[in-house]
């Protein structure tokens, strides 16, 4: 058994060595020799003549060693094939195939499939073309209507000998994007399959209840040599024969007729035409009669018609005719001589079998790539074919995973510097402003203050504590409240701040008195003396 080429386990840092001997029958990774290509055979068909294939760099982020299979150009028919040192049997045992695919443009139209080879497929190594007979065609393929996720096996009918392409039905669409994206294939001896991508499982099927065609055929058949006989009777519904028209059924009644309820309008302008020349209009003065013939003024609607009901020629609108019937067919009756739906007779279908176990595939000798497509860079990498599904999926995960997230680091990254772009812009546009207003503060201080307060103010206001409409009146009413007390408190205040002014006067009164009194005295006793 031929590995198409060792394993190589550094894509990236976080690339962990392993060994895959014993484990996959087949992998393709195009790395490890001086001519990756040297195990694959370009078909020499004149449709595939000078087909642009190599194998470069993948260009996965942080890894510019890591290669694959390129098919370079657009508008081209790709035909190549790698053959197994030794047929391999899958019989009772899980198939798995997979294979990564990574598009350097979005996919428009193409095919990105492969096919598994039976012995015997070619007549040469070089001589593939698109009627190659295959076992399985499985992959992605996009273009117009088309958007899935192939999964077709050819199985061969034993009674006849011929060979038929089944279908999966209701696979799951392409991944279109330009990264790298994983496509798996699994076959159990249970004869259920399932279709991954990206190691996710999208479609989950069985071999005998979800192809089209089955794999089956029915054990009865149409008689091909029966036909329908000629006085054979397929209307279920005639019309009655004892029915007639009734008296009264006027068939030439119109279906609307004049509204006799409606009358002209008064005012309305019979003789007014609708249109009347544009009386601000002039004849240009370059106009020639000679050359141009004889000027009129365009045509506008006539002022006397809007201004009032109407002019020209008034019609009395219709309405539906409560006497219209249209014309009478006879009511239908169930037929008396209808036989029912004829089909024909059934016989046992001399193509007939039973196979329990398609599973168990013919031996698979080889691998292809047979492809047209509208799309340029196309590549394919890691190709794998084993018999245990979990070994798959381990290294799909030390190998895709590992590119797919790089992939979608660099995608975010990318984003991210977008926003980071973006936010420098209105940062830039935010100095300018701030820049801006300082120039035109120091031309006018005042009104750059008077702004700046009113800005300010706003803020403050906007921040200022919110609550709901109840508590908001309540706490008008605690302030109304507290007003009123204030108040009061103020008012009483006042009042003893008067009473004890009157007392003021009143002491200050009688000092005055006591000192006019004591003057008195005074005056009194010198004069005694």
């Amino acid at each position: 058994m031929r590995l198409a080429s060792s394993f190589l386990p550094v894509i990236l840092a976080a690339f962990t060595p392993v060994s895959i001997l014993g484990k996959a029958l087949f992998l393709e990774e195009f790395q490890g020799t001086d001519n990756p290509l040297s195990q694959w055979h370009l078909s020499k068909k004149e449709k595939y003549a000078d087909q642009p294939i190599e194998v470069s760099s993948s260009r996965v982020p942080g890894s510019p060693d890591e290669s694959s299979l390129l098919l370079k150009e657009a508008m081209k028919h790709y035909g190549l094939a790698t053959f197994f040192d030794e047929a391999q049997d899958f019989t009772d045992q899980a198939l798995v195939f997979q294979y990564e695919v990574k598009m350097e443009e979005p996919l428009q139209c193409g095919g990105a499939y492969m096919k598994l080879l039976g012995e015997g497929a070619v007549a040469a190594p070089d001589a593939l073309d698109n009627e190659t007979p295959y076992v399985i065609m499985f992959g992605p393929d996009k273009c117009g209507a088309t958007n899935k996720v192939h999964f077709i096996l050819r199985h061969q009918n034993p009674i006849t000998g011929e060979w038929e392409e089944k279908h999966a039905q209701g696979v799951p669409a392409v991944k279109t994007d330009k990264k790298s994206h994983l496509y798996t294939l699994v076959i159990r001896p249970d004869n259920t399959f399932e279709i991954l991508i990206d190691n996710v499982v999208e479609k989950k099927g069985s071999l005998l209840t979800d192809m089209d065609p089955p794999v089956n055929p029915p054990e009865m058949i149409d008689d091909p040599t029966d036909s329908k006989p000629q006085d054979w009777v397929d209307e279920a519904k005639i019309p009655d024969p004892t029915a007639s028209k009734p008296e009264d059924w006027d068939e030439d009644a119109p279906a609307t007729i004049p509204d006799m309820d409606v009358s002209k309008p008064e005012g309305w302008l019979d003789d007014a035409p609708e249109m009347v020349p544009d009386p601000e209009a002039s004849k240009p003065e370059d106009w020639d009669e000679e050359e141009d013939g004889a000027w009129e003024a365009p045509l506008v609607l006539n002022p006397a018609c809007e201004e009032g009901p109407g002019c020209g020629e008034w019609k009395r609108p219709t309405k539906p005719n409560p006497a219209y019937k249209g014309k009478w067919f006879a009511p239908l009756i169930d037929n008396p001589a209808y036989k029912g739906v004829w089909a024909p007779r059934q016989v046992p279908n001399p193509s007939f079998f039973r196979d329990e176990h398609p599973h168990n595939i013919p031996s698979l000798a080889g691998v292809a790539i047979e492809v047209w497509t509208t799309n340029r860079g196309l590549r394919f990498d890691s190709i794998y074919l084993g018999k245990d599904p979990a070994h798959a999926a381990a290294h799909a995960t030390r190998t895709w995973k590992v590119k797919y997230d790089a992939e979608l680091a660099e995608e975010e990254a990318a984003i991210q510097a977008n926003k980071m772009e973006a936010a420098k812009g209105l940062q830039a546009k935010a100095r300018l402003f701030v820049e801006e207003g300082i120039r035109q503060a120091k031309k006018q201080p005042l009104a750059a203050f008077t702004s700046a307060l009113a800005l300010l103010i706003s803020f403050l206001y906007l921040l200022r504590p919110k609550g709901g409409k109840k508590e908001e009146r309540e706490e008008e009413g605690k302030e109304e409240t507290k007003g009123e007390e204030e108040e009061k408190e103020g008012e009483e205040e006042e009042e003893e701040d008067e009473d004890e002014d009157e007392e003021d006067e009143e002491d200050e009164e009688e000092e005055e008195e006591e000192v006019q009194e004591g003057r008195r005295s005074t005056r009194g006793r010198k004069k005694a003396e």
